[in-house]
């Protein structure tokens, strides 16, 4: 079969013909993949930085895939498989044309909705899902969504709605991204005007921040919190260091919370997915995507890289 393999750390994919994967127990299942979706932990893994370790070389990335049983329990069902590619030696991702992964960690795709956007929901969708409900939000609560112009923000803003917040403010670096962008409120941008004012002109504090970002937009993001209110963070695209004195959590009796879909619960994350999925199908979650072939991966693989604002997914 065709796949894109990874036998370096920190370079891209490259196309290559390579054995056809066969399962070795009755718990897995032979995918004929129809979609991968690529994220930042694909990269994180491949650069040899992931908190698990180095990966064992060479292997096929890809963490998030939808496909065909083709071989094994369930044959015929498509489903969205999920696994850390590169994390566990032998485990393959998918970025191929077949797949092998345990029957365990792949739920069922809902007639009607295409491959493509059954991976590009995945791990943005269930993220979103589970942080939000972790962060209890509940209706009528007014959210400011950081990053909101990327996927995973583009998911916060529209479940933050579908979970009945009154306002939901999106921030961005990009006005023309905010512009296209579906589902917020008002809009912010993240630059020169400090961050607070601009909230000022769109009805004032929020009651939960959620911040994909971190870096030097966390104390600016922090003073946009009501008395009491809630910091749920699940990044730190913009970096890691800790930008602010806790005495300001303490003075404004705030909560900080942290979420990662990578260490979620296993179950919750299949029920989620199902979740999502049906709030997809009926147009209540969208997420824009672009779309590579397989022999294109290293253009994929570079377009991840870059923050696109778009859900890049790869097909064979």
């Amino acid at each position: 079969m065709r796949a894109a393999v990874i036998d370096t750390l920190d370079t891209a994919p490259r196309l290559q013909t390579v054995k056809d994967p066969a399962s070795t127990s009755d718990r897995q299942v032979v995918i004929q993949v129809h979609a991968t979706a690529l994220n930042g932990i694909d990269l994180q893994i491949a650069s040899g930085h992931h908190r698990a370790g180095k990966p064992q070389l060479p292997y096929i990335p890809g963490c998030e895939s939808v496909g065909t049983i083709i071989n094994g329990p369930d044959a015929g069902l498509r489903v969205r498989a999920l696994l850390a590619a590169g994390l566990v030696p032998g485990r393959n991702g998918g970025l191929a044309e077949l797949q092998v992964v345990d029957r365990a960690a792949c739920v069922p795709v809902p007639d009607g909705l295409d491959s493509e956007t059954a991976a590009a929901i995945g791990v943005v969708g269930t993220t979103a899902d589970l942080a939000l409900a972790k962060a209890a939000l509940t209706a009528r609560e007014s959210v400011l969504v950081l990053g909101a112009t990327g996927p995973l923000g583009t998911a916060f803003v529209q479940l933050a709605k579908h979970a009945g917040a009154e306002r939901v403010i999106a921030a961005a670096r990009h006005p023309d991204r905010l512009a296209q962008l579906a589902g917020a409120d008002g809009v912010a941008i993240l630059g020169d005007e400090p961050l607070p004012d601009q909230l000022a002109s769109l009805g004032g504090p929020v009651d939960l921040v959620v911040d994909p970002v971190w870096g030097q937009w966390a104390e600016p993001a922090l003073r946009c919190l009501k008395p009491g209110g809630r910091y749920l963070n699940v990044g730190s695209a913009g970096g890691d260091g800790l930008p602010f004195r806790m005495e300001w959590l303490r003075g404004g009796h705030l909560t900080l919370i942290g979420f990662s879909g990578a260490s979620a619960n296993p179950a919750d994350l299949l029920t989620s997915y199902t979740r999502i999925a049906t709030l997809s199908l009926t147009g209540s979650l969208t997420v824009p995507t672009v779309t590579y072939r397989l022999d294109e991966a290293g253009e994929a693989w570079a377009a991840q890289a870059s923050s696109l604002g778009k859900k890049i997914i790869v097909t064979p």
